[in-house]
């Protein structure tokens, strides 16, 4: 379905800004624009022009300018209340949601206009609010995600032997499809649920393998965040050594993405599967 041009709904906390509200959107911006460049480029020194380096933007600077409606002098004065209620300053970021275009930015609000005009102010009125964004990413308000079982060769029999003989099952295949519908690479989250044994995830498009030296037994799992570059068993206790040594971290970049999970079998545990799950969000600059 194709995005609206028009701005629509807008959400910051419990405070909802356009249509059906008394806060009316004026204008908007720093949501389509890309914030300002970093750059690596040098002088030379001996010709003309510069050696480029690689281009990285800063934080995202958020405007909203509003018209406030209302039926009363009463009336006006609390959405005035209510607006400053909401914007208050912030120890941490929060998303602003753009619920009709279907895309969030995470920050805190910075600045907030809201003059007195005592010819306009019986009714109507107006404001300014600026958010900074230092994640400048926009994401989709929606979390994807797939999953499969991991590919796992044969686990091979069981010791001591017993009759009848136990052997293991069958390998499976364990590839998923990941599409990242935004226009920057994405930072997925992997979580890894046992049993299993040196896990291993690819990237077969990009050349990408993550491969940990560990074992999960029935009941563990593994949190992979791929930004942070955090590794936590059972979502808590640091588990970044587990990580092999010369790994490179999955991205998903705009489009399909093929990502293949494999890892060995348990004894004694042939015919439980582990399981990968893949989380992300739609991301664009």
């Amino acid at each position: 379905m194709a995005t609206p041009q028009r701005i629509g709904r807008i959400q910051w906390g419990d405070l909802l800004i356009g249509p059906g509200t008394g806060y009316h959107v004026q204008a908007l911006s720093g949501v389509d624009d890309l914030p300002d460049v970093r750059s690596a480029d040098t002088a030379k020194s001996d010709a003309h022009g510069d050696y480029t380096g690689p281009d990285y933007v800063g934080p995202r600077v958020v405007q909203l300018s509003l018209n406030l409606m209302a039926d009363t002098p009463d009336e006006l004065r609390q959405m005035i209340l209510d607006l400053r209620r909401a914007t208050q300053p912030g120890r941490a970021p929060a998303d602003f949601q753009l619920l009709d275009w279907g895309i969030s930015v995470s920050g805190k609000v910075r600045k907030r206009s809201i003059p007195y005009d005592a010819e306009y102010l019986w009714r109507s009125g107006t404001a300014a609010i600026e958010w900074y964004c230092a994640d400048p990413y926009l994401y989709g308000l929606d979390q994807q995600a797939v999953s499969t079982v991991a590919y796992s060769p044969s686990a091979g029999r069981t010791y001591p032997r017993t009759y009848p003989m136990s052997y293991g099952a069958t390998g499976s295949s364990g590839t998923v499809d990941a599409v990242n519908n935004g226009d920057s690479p994405a930072y997925p989250v992997l979580r890894l649920d046992g049993p299993v044994a040196n896990p291993s995830i690819e990237q077969p498009d990009t050349g990408a393998l993550l491969a940990l030296d560990a074992t999960l037994t029935t009941g563990d799992y593994l949190l992979i965040d791929t930004r942070s570059r955090a590794v936590l068993l059972q979502g808590t206790t640091p588990r970044r050594n587990w990580i092999r040594g010369g790994s490179t971290w999955p991205l998903l970049m705009p489009g399909s993405n093929q990502l293949t999970y494999r890892g060995s079998a348990l004894p004694g545990a042939p015919g439980q599967s582990s399981l990968l799950t893949v989380t992300w969000r739609d991301t664009s600059l």
